[in-house]
């Protein structure tokens, strides 16, 4: 209720720039996703001496599963903020917490998806479902929404 309530608060204006402006800055979980998987290979290139020219054979597993998790990562953010600046336009109001509670999932599922991916490749399931279905559900409604306009 506080949470609603600050929200509210801290978002008064119901104007097209304010509301696009509130999901822009929702995009930083998202950019640290990124960020942090590119500065993971960047340490692993500069203090890995064979894996600093950036070919396949000098990649460890690390290395290569990272550059997999940075590749989705891009692709997610992408379509997430296709997503939240639709959503941003089209929610009511009193809906907008929505974009707030998948850039929280966004952050986690990013997370799981990394680890479970260095562990095995199977785990990495249910961080990309917890990143992409809120943003995949999101697109088809603002695609139902927009058919029907």
């Amino acid at each position: 209720m506080v949470a609603s309530s600050k929200l509210a608060v801290c978002f008064a204006p119901d104007d097209a720039t304010s509301r696009l402006a509130f999901a822009a800055r929702w995009l930083l979980p998202p950019g640290l996703s990124l960020v942090t998987g590119i500065i993971a290979v960047a340490n692993q290139r500069f203090f890995i001496r064979d894996a600093i020219d950036g070919s396949p054979a000098s990649q460890g597993k690390f290395i290569q599963v990272t550059l997999r998790y940075n590749l989705n990562t891009l692709e997610q953010t992408v379509l997430a903020a296709i997503a939240w600046t639709g959503l941003s336009l089209q929610l009511p109001h009193a809906q907008l917490k929505l974009i707030p509670a998948m850039a929280c999932a966004f952050l986690v599922g990013r997370a799981l998806f990394w680890i479970g991916y260095l562990v095995m490749p199977v785990l990495r399931a249910f961080g990309l479902g917890l990143t992409a279905y809120p943003t995949f559900a999101a697109l088809i409604w603002l695609t139902i929404r927009t058919a029907a306009a």
